[in-house]
């Protein structure tokens, strides 16, 4: 189900009620019942309004961010995850470091002006952000970059100087940043560091090779409801189908969502999932709310 709705029209409310019905008119465990949102503060909102409604048993329901599942995964799996065993979420200040420390030992021509050698420093760091949350991890961000490298030796001669000269800059600057995003992820394994992004693509990139390990968290969770479905990435959409893959067309998946509302996306983005959700589960039933509670 493909729940559109506006602000004010009672979104939250709505996934929490349907998690009332399942346990009231099913045999469903509460804890077979999965609910992904984004902030802590929805998720405590979402528990209280669920305690509220059917008592003591919305306690065991398994509400949760998309870092706190993932972060709960790995926890669970220390012999899988072994990578982030110990590890400290890395802070802004350190990541300003890392990447100022590559910038001033390596050699870049495009991503570092002689005249400020540091002048993209943050651009790097959100380009980074952005490529792990989209799950472009560091083999399939070299795999585009080479694409990329090898479109521009079949057109070149093609294209006029001017757009040859800027496409040129264009493979150059992914090729630079590929090196960099790979020194990144070095220095933060060396220093006992990951980033948050980082969680939910390990989790995914598991759950996509190993069909066992996926399979136990398949069958644990029948039931799987998202809010706020707008601001859903690339990476942690990859981890929402992976978990509802089992059951194919027939998949209990509840995404609610405001596609003019999207917050944590570039905008436009949010189109996008609803395509994905759409062009995956085509039988899926489509419901408005267009009445307008919280104001007049």
């Amino acid at each position: 189900v493909l729940v559109l709705a506006g602000p004010g029209t009672g979104k939250t409310q709505v996934l929490t009620t349907r998690i009332a019905n399942v346990l009231r008119q099913t045999d469903t465990d509460p804890s077979s019942i999965l609910a992904l949102t984004f902030t802590e503060a929805a998720t405590r909102e979402m528990r209280q309004r669920l305690i509220k409604l059917i008592g003591k048993d919305g306690y065991f329901v398994q509400v949760t961010t998309f870092h706190g599942f993932c972060a709960d995964a790995i926890a669970s799996n220390p012999e899988r995850f072994s990578k982030p065993a110990g590890m400290q979420n890395v802070t802004d200040l350190e990541k300003i470091q890392i990447i100022k420390e590559i910038l001033e030992s390596g050699d870049y021509e495009s991503i570092k002006p002689l005249n400020d050698p540091l002048y993209y420093s943050q651009a790097i760091i959100s380009s980074i952000s952005t490529l792990k949350r989209e799950g472009f991890t560091i083999p399939r961000f070299r795999q585009i970059v080479s694409i990329l490298k090898d479109e521009f030796e079949i057109q070149k001669d093609d294209l006029s100087k001017t757009a040859a000269t800027e496409k040129q800059k264009q493979v150059n600057k992914n090729l630079e940043l590929l090196d960099v995003y790979e020194k990144y992820q070095t220095k933060l394994s060396s220093l006992g560091r990951f980033d948050f992004d980082d969680m939910i693509n390990w989790v995914t990139e598991s759950f996509e090779k190993d069909s066992d390990f996926l399979l136990n968290y398949q069958e644990k969770f029948q039931y799987i409801l998202v809010d706020e479905y707008q601001d859903t990435n690339s990476s942690q959409n990859r981890l929402i189908f992976a978990l509802a893959s089992f059951w194919g067309q027939q998949a209990n998946i509840f995404a609610v969502g405001d596609p003019n509302q999207s917050i944590y996306r570039f905008q436009g983005a949010s189109k996008e999932n609803l395509v994905q959700f759409k062009n995956i589960f085509p039988s899926h039933t489509q419901i408005n709310l267009e009445q307008n509670y919280r104001s007049t």
